[in-house]
């Protein structure tokens, strides 16, 4: 109980953080901080990712991967506010690949293995999260710009939703695991209880957002129904993916930060769960 209260306490702070900077963030000031926090999460965690290979026996080029993933996170701002260069992410990362292979051309030991490592943590952590900056700044939608304050408000609360569903009716009434290799605590009642709540969460959103944000907030019913379902399954995957990395590595939690454990404990799921609403905005 200690643990959670704590742990409440910091997310309680971390989320009043957060409301406030997405609050402010068309602004251009609030814009640009909000950017270099998201840069600052996404080179935290590709760090923490680093450690997770160094406890393997890699050794990852960790000063490079976070230079990568701070510039993927600024490639996308840039693209979204001052240029139109929608490419300039792709850019980055194809950059960073060819940085990664020059990085071993003098020393050919584990190269294939390293390299690999190398860019999938910047693909893993840092192209996502990059991505959620694209959530907050749409592209206009058939000639209507869309509020982006609220389909990221609709990311955040639907994906955690998830995780707090699963959690606590995992602790009450959980009996089957749903995977005791990866996380023993997690159950299959958990597991449904996270996906049920992910949907009516996203179906209580489309009714708030199609009364405060009409015609900016292009989310029917159905489609609240399906992509909630979506967010329900690929959220509790992001935070098994992270788990089987954790567990390869032989540690409990990414990091030791007070309350929140890791960066990467902490956006896990947003990992996954992300580009399905970026992506969905951008195709719908």
């Amino acid at each position: 109980m200690a643990d959670l209260n704590r742990r409440l306490i910091v997310s309680s702070i971390v989320g009043s953080i957060v409301a406030l900077l997405i609050a402010f963030s068309t602004t251009s000031f609030v814009s640009f901080l909000l950017m270099l926090c998201v840069a600052a999460l996404a080179g935290i965690g590709v760090w923490e990712y680093a450690q997770l290979a160094i406890n393997k026996g890699v050794q990852p080029a960790t000063r490079w991967m976070v230079i990568a993933a701070v510039a993927e996170v600024m490639a996308l701002y840039a693209s979204l506010v001052f240029l139109d260069f929608p490419q300039l992410p792709v850019l980055v990362l194809a950059i960073s690949m060819v940085v990664f292979f020059l990085l071993h051309f003098s020393d050919t030991t584990d190269a294939l293995y390293a390299i690999a490592v190398d860019f999938f943590g910047v693909a893993y952590v840092a192209a996502p999260l990059s991505l959620m900056l694209g959530v907050l700044y749409p592209s206009p939608h058939l000639g209507v710009p869309q509020e982006g304050r609220f389909w990221l408000v609709y990311l955040i609360l639907v994906t955690k939703i998830t995780d707090v569903g699963a959690y606590f009716v995992g602790r009450l009434w959980g009996r089957k695991k749903l995977s005791p290799t990866l996380s023993p605590k997690k159950t299959v009642e958990g597991a449904i209880a996270g996906f049920i709540a992910a949907v009516l969460a996203s179906m209580l959103i489309y009714y708030a957002g199609s009364r405060l944000f009409d015609g900016h907030f292009s989310l029917s019913f159905s489609e609240s129904i399906w992509l909630g379902m979506l967010i329900g399954v690929f959220g509790q995957i992001g935070d098994l993916a992270e788990s089987l990395l954790k567990r390869d590595a032989v540690v409990k939690d990414s990091n030791t930060l007070p309350g929140l454990g890791g960066v990467l404990d902490m956006v896990d799921s947003l990992l996954f769960t992300t580009p399905i609403v970026y992506f969905f905005i951008r195709m719908h």
